[in-house]
């Protein structure tokens, strides 16, 4: 199950814990409507989905089955 954060870009600090998910693709959705705007996603070579939204950084968590594709 994804984890979705809202990460402080500058300090790396947590902001906020938006919560567990069925999917990545689901908690990459609930960023958007947390961010009330459209978000553009990115994978870190880290193997996290990333949103960069000012001096914030929404991160989620891949799921299993998009880390063994890789």
């Amino acid at each position: 199950m994804p984890r979705a954060q809202l990460i402080d870009a500058k300090t790396g600090e947590l902001l906020e814990d938006l919560g567990w998910f069925g999917t990545a693709s689901q908690a990459r959705s609930a960023c958007g409507r947390h961010a009330d705007r459209l978000l553009f996603w990115a994978r870190s070579p880290d193997d996290l989905w990333v949103a960069e939204e000012g001096d914030e950084v929404y991160q989620v968590e891949a799921d299993f089955l998009e880390e063994a594709t890789f």
